[in-house]
């Protein structure tokens, strides 16, 4: 289950990554830093939950 987790928090970097790529080169800055953020607490609720899962199993 964890291996799972894993590869959707890469895939969901992976895409956001390429949509601060569009975001930069359209000269978007507000929706920038708009995913850059949800990016940042995406990240953070996947590694809590490996974090859990890991301590509890």
């Amino acid at each position: 289950m964890s291996g799972l987790l894993t590869v959707m928090l890469v895939l969901v970097n992976l895409g956001g990554f390429a949509s601060l790529l569009f975001s930069i080169r359209q000269g978007q800055l507000g929706t920038f830093f708009s995913t850059l953020l949800l990016m940042g607490l995406l990240d953070m609720f996947g590694f809590w939950l490996l974090r859990s899962m890991r301590e509890d199993g």
